[in-house]
């Protein structure tokens, strides 16, 4: 049985984090799609992680990574200033921590329950946390398919080392140069032992050695910021003359959102409408406002399939919950055939298949 007074503890701990992450959010802005974010991954069940993420059962691993990529986007605090993006930013860090890991993602689908829970059926040992679904990131440790879950790691910490540094809003990261470096003993030849940063350096031998060191290492140290900059600017100056504009904006299908989203489109092939922040594309030509055109039609195809795969699968436990082992429940059988997806139906009015 768990102390109490440590469980108090880590409880005061886990609500200080959260105040303190919060602090910074209160007078930021979100967007529409950032909002619709937050509240549909809240409204998911805990272990509900291929939910979370948007993804089928069937989903491959590159799929689980741009799914999570997408989503912690969309929900990271720093950019998100909705009051609940910080607990919807730990859901999709707790989804990708279990379907991003080969063994837990193969005990959540035998079992349906969190693999680290001590009282699931997948086992784990993470104490009474079934319904927690950040229980994972305080077991350190267990073992695990190569993921993410051979060591303790905060939903922060796995979004740093997912974008390679400090992630994609310029924060302090894990691979960005030597961190924490100690040497024990001394002389020459003694490894460095280094936590965090590039592999561990030797103590040169001699002078001309330490220097040849530095100018490389200066070098390397150098090559990300021509990879995420010089590049991307010179490739810039030879396209469009110039000119920089996102290469998609943020879309809104259907129905306009006041105040932002009111300039009006059509999908050339669908005929569906689709409204953009007329801010986002004011510098866009009729060229490029026609290629956006087609790209919504992309795109809304793209989501409209993966909402039917979804209906589809729900569709399909509840069917198979009704036919159960004995017998069929008609009235859980009632529920199923009664079952609509909206998605797909729309798929099919478009003319276009679902799954």
């Amino acid at each position: 049985m768990p102390d109490a007074s440590a469980s108090g503890a880590d409880a005061s701990k886990d609500g200080a984090r959260h105040r303190q992450h919060n602090q910074g959010n209160q007078d930021r802005s979100y967007t529409v799609e950032q909002k619709r974010a937050v509240l549909r991954i809240r409204a998911c069940a805990p272990t509900a992680f291929y939910e979370i993420l948007e993804l089928s059962k069937s989903c491959s691993d590159s799929e689980v990574k741009k799914a999570y990529r997408k989503q912690s986007l969309l929900t990271h605090p720093d950019k998100n200033g909705h009051e609940h993006a910080d607990e919807a930013f730990k859901m999709v860090a707790r989804a990708f921590g279990v379907l991003g890991d080969k063994d837990k993602r193969d005990k959540f689908d035998r079992f349906g329950t969190d693999p680290d829970s001590r009282f699931g059926s997948g086992g784990g040992g993470g104490g009474q946390q079934q319904g927690n679904p950040f229980a994972g990131f305080a077991n350190a440790r267990r073992g695990g398919g190569g993921g993410w879950g051979e060591e303790e790691i905060s939903p922060e910490e796995m979004f740093a080392r997912f974008f390679g540094g400090g992630g994609p809003f310029g924060q302090g990261g894990f691979d960005g140069g030597p961190q924490f470096v100690f040497n024990f003993g001394g002389g020459p030849g003694v490894r460095v032992h280094q936590f965090g940063g590039a592999r561990p350096r030797m103590r040169p031998q001699n002078p001309g050695q330490e220097e040849e060191a530095s100018i490389w290492g200066t070098i390397m140290g150098l090559l990300p910021i021509l990879l995420l900059f010089v590049f991307p600017l010179l490739s810039s100056l030879f396209s469009e003359g110039g000119t920089s504009t996102p290469s998609t904006p943020n879309i809104v299908f259907d129905q306009p959102h006041p105040p932002l989203y009111t300039l009006e489109r059509q999908m050339p092939s669908l005929g569906t409408k689709y409204y953009l922040n007329p801010a986002d594309v004011e510098a866009y030509t009729p060229s490029k406002m026609h290629t956006l055109d087609k790209k919504a039609e992309v795109i809304l195809v793209q989501q409209l399939r993966m909402k039917c795969e979804d209906e589809a699968d729900h569709k399909r436990k509840l069917t198979e919950q009704a036919q159960g082992w004995f017998y069929q429940d008609p009235e859980k059988m009632a529920v199923a055939n009664r079952y609509e997806m909206p998605s797909c139906r729309r798929l099919n009015r478009l003319g276009l298949p679902g799954r």
